[in-house]
């Protein structure tokens, strides 16, 4: 409880390979697969953390995904602009 456990519900998206500085335009047509995942932060070990200058080391651990993972075509028209627009 002192480290500040949080769960955020996310859209994880799994691309093809893209090479580096590639644009948000040409990132979303790599798009794949779509997928979510229960993201996990120790909100009180990130201030520390970020002062360091290294990032998220302690305070992101492991995050959990679903075990399934879907075409962004099988979601029709809730899959848009590179978008889920689905309630959580």
């Amino acid at each position: 409880e002192s480290w500040g456990c949080d769960f955020e519900a996310e859209v994880a998206v799994i691309v093809d390979d893209c090479e580096a500085g590639i644009s948000a335009a040409e990132a979303k047509k790599r798009i794949r697969l779509v997928m979510l995942v229960n993201d996990v932060s120790l909100r009180n070990l990130i201030p520390a953390e970020l002062e360091k200058g290294f990032g998220f080391f302690q305070s992101k651990p492991s995050s959990a995904f679903s075990p399934v993972a879907v075409t962004p075509d099988s979601l029709g028209d809730a899959w848009r602009d590179g978008k889920l627009h689905l309630p959580m």
